[in-house]
């Protein structure tokens, strides 16, 4: 993985790999409250703030008021946060398919 990703805090993976999930790039916004209802509950509470975060790291950008994308560097680190976690949920699957 990349350097950036030593410096995110938990929330900051979670939208990361939420945006990841969702394909959300450069040419493809994503509303804040899009991701509000797509996040846990617990992570509600610092939802702006982390956003905020993510913004300064560079990662993500403003589209709109309210709507954000991410930017190539942003996109790669949420994909490789999307691909781990899909891989860690669906690591046994593989042996049912050779059965």
């Amino acid at each position: 993985m990349s350097d950036v990703e030593v410096d995110l805090t938990e929330d900051e993976i979670k939208i990361l790999e939420l945006l990841g999930r969702l394909h959300v790039s450069q040419h493809k916004n994503i509303n804040e409250a899009t991701i509000r209802k797509k996040l846990p509950q617990q992570y509600h509470i610092n939802l702006k703030k982390t956003i905020k975060s993510l913004i300064s790291k560079g990662l993500l950008r403003r589209y709109r008021n309210e709507n954000y994308s991410l930017n190539a560097q942003g996109k790669k680190i949420a994909e490789e946060l999307a691909k781990k976690l899909r891989d860690n949920v669906y690591s046994g699957l593989h042996i049912l398919f050779k059965l």
